[in-house]
């Protein structure tokens, strides 16, 4: 019959401990030389005094007798049960010894259920491929492509078991769409449109082609002011009648200040990379402009219509402030000490209105292909592949989507 903690069997083990304690501390005092002496005074602690002829007799009967009680107490700490008392530090400390009932019980392995709160788990599914990745929207196919093995190596079906098929499915259709970068393209458009508030590109082009305009920076318009409208009838030419602006390339300039010089009211010398720059359309005579253009060292000056203008000018503020109008030597080009030439305004105006055109084809595309409901329908196939996954491997993927 098994005993339970504090039957008879625990207190028959307590008793015999107190019984050997207290019979090896009735025969110590008999081992004491009678050499020790305590020594009590009203007005002083207690002390010890000893004779120097009793030391070697001391030694010899006391230090035996102490080793023989600490073996002695030791021994009977170690084979009692349950809870019992220290004779040193008089402090009660648990047992160690498993009780009868407990050691014959089998030794299970018992599983160690993970609860999402403990782990930090996401309650919800990932709401798009990126989220599903675990990488944000604007990650290189390297970094996509990384998460997508590890994820593929957490759930092949010969590591997860069955349940990981339909999770590899999901993966494989996912990096595919991923990978492609046209694809890719058009879904991150169908994610633009299908949120609630669409992000609109800044600035907005102005639809409004004049000669002259007025507006807040908030709209693509040309950064110089225009007069065209107050030029006097006879300082107008060709020019005018068509509506050509003047427009400076800076990288070209070597700041010999000759349009300054020519057409004072429509060209300045910037203060803060000592370009040449156009501050005020058509602010002198057709003649003056014309002459300036021709006389141009490095050829510098272009004509350009009112819609190029615009944009010619937008790009060239943005490549300013990317390189914080620290421009090359365009001497130092053409005498082959630079590698690399300097940038081409035209060619980064050709490029944004690229992206310009891209961007309004694939918003077209996009609404015409719903897509809110692309996305929806991804969103809701990878909800369904969430919900048939078990709590641990379902754990897992969302902690390693977090990593």
């Amino acid at each position: 019959m098994a005993h339970t903690k504090g039957g008879p069997c625990q207190k028959g083990k307590n008793g015999l401990l107190l019984l050997v304690v207290a019979a090896l501390l009735a025969l110590a005092p008999k081992a004491l030389p009678e050499a020790l002496v305590l020594q009590r005074s009203p007005t002083a602690p207690p002390s010890i005094s000893r004779s120097p002829d009793a030391a070697p007799a001391w030694m010899a009967k006391v230090v035996p007798n102490m080793v023989f009680v600490s073996i002695a107490a030791a021994t009977a700490m170690a084979t009692a049960g349950g809870k019992s008392r220290s004779l040193f530090v008089g402090q009660s400390r648990p047992s160690r010894q498993v009780s009868c009932e407990r050691a014959q019980q089998d030794v299970r392995q018992v599983p160690v259920h993970v609860e999402e709160e403990e782990v930090g788990i996401s309650a919800s599914p990932p709401a798009n491929l990126y989220e599903l990745f675990g990488t944000p929207s604007t990650a290189d196919s390297k970094d996509i492509k990384k998460k997508y093995h590890d994820l593929q190596k957490l759930c092949h079906p010969d590591v997860a078991g069955p349940e990981g098929e339909e999770i590899c499915i999901l993966l494989n259709d996912a990096w595919e769409l991923l990978s492609d970068p046209e694809k890719r393209k058009d879904y991150d458009a169908q994610i633009e449109l299908a949120k609630p508030a669409k992000i609109v590109v800044k600035p907005p082009v102005c639809t409004e082609i004049t000669p002259t305009w007025k507006g807040e920076r908030k709209t693509l318009i040309p950064l110089s002011r225009s007069r065209w409208a107050k030029v006097p009838p006879e300082d107008r030419g060709e020019r005018h009648l068509e509506e050509k602006m003047l427009f400076v390339d800076e990288w070209a300039c070597i700041c010999c200040r000759n349009c300054c010089d020519v057409a004072p009211q429509t060209f300045c010398i910037q203060n803060d990379n000592g370009r040449a720059n156009v501050y005020t359309q058509w602010g002198n005579s057709e003649e003056y402009l014309d002459y300036a253009v021709a006389s141009c060292p490095v050829d510098c000056i272009y004509w350009v219509s009112r819609e190029e203008l615009q944009v010619l000018e937008y790009v060239t503020a943005q490549k300013m402030v990317d390189e914080k109008g620290q421009l090359p030597c365009p001497l130092s080009y053409m005498q082959g000490m630079l590698n690399n030439p300097p940038n081409d305004p035209f060619d980064d105006a050709r490029q944004f209105k690229a992206k310009r055109e891209e961007e309004a084809r694939r918003k077209e595309q996009a609404e015409h292909t719903s897509a809110a409901a692309n996305v929806e329908a991804w969103f809701q196939r990878i909800m369904d592949v969430f919900e048939n996954l078990s709590q641990n491997l379902r754990a897992n993927i969302m902690i390693h989507m977090k990593k």
